[in-house]
């Protein structure tokens, strides 16, 4: 059984003349995923690895949730792949994943993560929102084979009021 958490990084800041990557996250998104981090503990406290975008915003999403959920950084890998908006590219970045990991996180970008939920779901969505996250299960041993399956399990927080 695999477990793959997919979370979209939270609100970013706009006011400081920065490359896409540097971009920091705003006060409203450093308390966003402070209380999206509390209310979804469950889904994150057993997790084996979050891969996180190296961008600035997903990088400090990443961290905040993990000291959170009281997740030691050392799960905590810095994946320059994961620096994408194209689903193909996260598929691609699926397919490597060592089948060692059970239980997975990972920390990007839109529009792929919309993609992706719209790939794998029958119930549509038109945006992730920052923050917000979904996650899937699939009865596989090897995360090269998830792409073509249908996940026995889908939840996501898109409706939480967290």
């Amino acid at each position: 059984m695999k477990t793959i958490t997919f979370l979209r990084h939270s609100k970013s800041s706009w006011e400081y003349d920065v490359s896409d990557i540097n971009r920091p996250l705003n006060e409203f998104g450093i308390n966003k995923i402070k209380k999206i981090s509390r209310s979804s503990k469950d889904t994150f406290s057993k997790v084996d690895i979050f891969f996180s975008s190296p961008a600035n915003r997903a990088l400090h999403t990443c961290i905040i949730l993990a000291n959170s959920v009281k997740i030691d950084l050392r799960k905590v890998v810095i994946c320059n792949e994961l620096y994408t908006f194209n689903m193909s590219e996260v598929f691609n970045f699926i397919r490597q994943i060592d089948d060692k990991y059970s239980n997975i996180v990972l920390v990007g970008h839109n529009p792929a993560y919309t993609e992706i939920s719209n790939y794998f779901s029958e119930n549509k969505i038109l945006n992730l929102p920052t923050a917000r996250w979904f996650c899937l299960k699939f009865d596989t041993d090897s995360w090269s084979k998830i792409i073509g399956l249908k996940p026995t399990y889908y939840i996501n927080n898109i409706n939480s009021e967290s």
